[in-house]
């Protein structure tokens, strides 16, 4: 059975651990080893190119990291759910979201970042 907040916590959990292996853990044990990750900055293939990138993100931003603002929304073999980027000194950035496909072993195969809140309609 799959476990979709465990699955969406070890992920979160992974983007800003202090500790490289344990981040390696937490990925692993929830991306799949050929997975894609895309966001509006990148488009990454394979966990260890993912883990590569959310290594830079860790040393460029030391002191965030990353807290789930929903539960995780599940049809099919996708999920999504809200995060926001925190700090030290109550810093928090725009509420933004992860659209995920899941594979057959209960991995993320698939990551879709959006950066911000939607963009509301304009007034007609």
């Amino acid at each position: 059975m799959f476990d979709a907040e465990s699955v969406v916590n070890s992920y979160c959990k992974a983007w800003f651990d202090p500790e490289p292996e344990r981040r390696r853990r937490l990925l692993f044990a929830s991306f799949e080893p050929e997975g894609t990750y895309i966001d509006p900055t990148v488009h990454i293939s394979g966990a260890e190119a993912l883990l590569h990138h959310i290594d830079q993100v860790v040393k460029a931003r030391p002191d965030f990291w990353l807290e789930r603002t929903t539960l995780v929304d599940v049809h099919h073999d996708f999920l999504r759910f809200g995060w926001v980027r925190r700090g030290e000194n109550g810093f928090r950035g725009a509420d933004s979201m992860d659209m995920c496909r899941v594979s057959k072993q209960g991995k993320l195969s698939l990551v879709v970042g959006f950066f911000g809140p939607f963009r509301p309609m304009p007034n007609p």
